[in-house]
């Protein structure tokens, strides 16, 4: 082959993994992880209190962050063969084993959640030093995070030891190993691939509200027939609806270009903030608002107490917030429609309180769907920038 087909062939080589999309390994992946996620959920209803709460947010950044890991680390390789393929579904043999172990990660379970997250930690160091074999660039900021991708899980692990508040005090000290690892050493070469990035994450968000659903599902079970109950069922998919609105009405097109128009180091920061960060609140917000949700359609007559009403208003306030503060890091623009849309979701908490849960829940479908008319008259450019 001649030398100026070699480079042909380079060129379409990058170009056909620049506008790869997630293939269906990874998708199979995900389930493993939004099964975790929401296991969280099982956790802070087994314990309503301010402590459960704390704990949740634990877990979930735990989770999350082994997730966004693993997108990273995926987005640039597809891993076809055998082996790569084989450690990936052992990766997912082990979160599935945490995930398992989860509602009692911080009880009877903590050292069997631990043991198998750190497996899937040290699955995924494998796989990345398989992956930068010969890329001095890569291979060197691969090896400048490699200690921080295992601290966390290793502090994990002796926290198993203890008992509250000793035991969440290293969670937290694990938390904080965990997310501040890409600051610390810097994103200097790593890669991102726009498309890939943007879908992975938007499909995330996808199946996490998915799992919100199945929570309206589980607390409708016991009485589904009674009138009140399928009015709450029907606003609480509204409102799901109304969140799935919020992420990708004015999303795709604009995210990948943002994406697309920096330079390499820029864009590896830009992933890093608006997505591996920013999209943890996102998560949170669905999280919780499944806890709320639950409650409520269990109950639809009855005020919720006031953790089932933070999480459920709470919940939907913080995924409109998380949404704004992604798409000012993204875009650069203040979604303002959004930021009141998360202002009411919080004003109705004490409404939640007091009144039936089916009038928070009406309260909440009729902010979303507000929010949802008013950018379809209005046309906000949230996503959508320049190139330069």
């Amino acid at each position: 082959m001649r030398d100026d087909d070699l480079g042909n062939a380079d060129e379409q080589a990058a170009e056909d993994t620049a506008d790869r999309s997630v293939g269906t390994l990874e998708l199979f992946f995900d389930l493993v992880f939004v099964y975790a996620m929401s296991q969280v959920t099982v956790l802070m209803l087994a314990d309503i209190s301010w402590a459960g709460f704390g704990r949740g947010i634990l877990a979930l950044a735990a989770v999350w962050w082994a997730w966004a890991c693993y997108a990273w680390l995926t987005n640039t390789s597809d891993h076809d063969g055998p082996g790569p393929r084989l450690l990936l579904f052992l990766a997912m043999a082990a979160m599935l084993m945490a995930a398992v172990a989860l509602p009692q990660a911080f009880g009877a379970r903590a050292l069997v959640f631990a043991l198998a997250f750190l497996a899937v930690r040290l699955i995924h160091v494998v796989l990345l030093a398989l992956d930068v074999r010969g890329e001095a660039d890569v291979g060197s900021a691969a090896l400048r995070l490699v200690p921080t991708l295992v601290a966390g899980p290793a502090v994990l692990v002796a926290a198993a030891f203890f008992d509250t508040p000793e035991r969440e005090l290293l969670w937290i000290v694990a938390a904080v190993m965990d997310l501040s690892g890409p600051v610390l050493v810097g994103t200097t070469g790593w890669s991102v691939t726009p498309a890939y990035f943007v879908e992975r994450h938007g499909l995330i968000i996808i199946i996490a509200l998915g799992e919100a659903i199945v929570g309206v599902g589980a607390g409708a079970e016991a009485a589904l027939p009674r009138p009140s109950v399928v009015t709450a069922v029907l606003l609480a998919v509204l409102i799901a609806a109304g969140l799935w609105w919020s992420y990708f009405g004015y999303l795709r097109g604009g995210a990948e270009r943002r994406l697309r128009g920096t330079t390499d180091r820029e864009r590896s920061r830009l992933a890093r903030d608006s997505y591996s960060y920013l999209h943890l609140p996102l998560v949170a917000g669905v999280v919780f608002f499944a806890l709320g949700v639950h409650e409520a359609v269990a109950a639809p007559g009855e005020a919720l107490p006031l953790l089932p009403a933070v999480a459920l208003a709470g919940g939907v306030a913080m995924f409109y917030v998380g949404d704004v503060a992604y798409r000012w890091r993204d875009h650069h623009h203040l979604a303002t429609g959004r930021l009141v849309a998360a202002v009411g979701a919080a004003s109705l908490i004490p409404v939640a309180v007091v009144a039936p849960a089916l009038a928070a829940l009406a309260g909440l479908t009729l902010i979303c769907l507000l929010h949802t008319s008013w950018e379809l008259w209005h046309h906000p450019a949230i996503g959508p920038v320049d190139d330069s």
